[in-house]
């Protein structure tokens, strides 16, 4: 799960200076386990990220969005 997050993350991060996805990532999951992990990557989703999701597709990069079945997949795999 939190693989699916990095490669978001690498992708873009050349174009989002500063970007905290990854820490925030990595906190949850330590804190939280994996659904500590998907209430993250859910809240971003939700959040006022639609500037960093525009950015991202303007520049045909993996957005968290066009992630999101394959998190679940892993999500829905870890919680059996």
């Amino acid at each position: 799960m939190l693989a699916v997050v990095l490669d978001v993350y690498e992708g873009g991060k050349d174009l989002i200076p500063e970007w905290k996805l990854k820490e925030h990532a990595e906190s949850a999951l330590a804190t939280g386990g994996p659904e500590g992990l998907r209430r993250y990557y859910e809240a971003c989703l939700t959040d006022s990220a639609h500037r960093v999701k525009t950015t991202l597709e303007r520049e045909r990069r993996r957005t968290l969005e066009s992630e999101r079945e394959r998190f679940m997949s892993i999500y829905l795999g870890a919680a059996r």
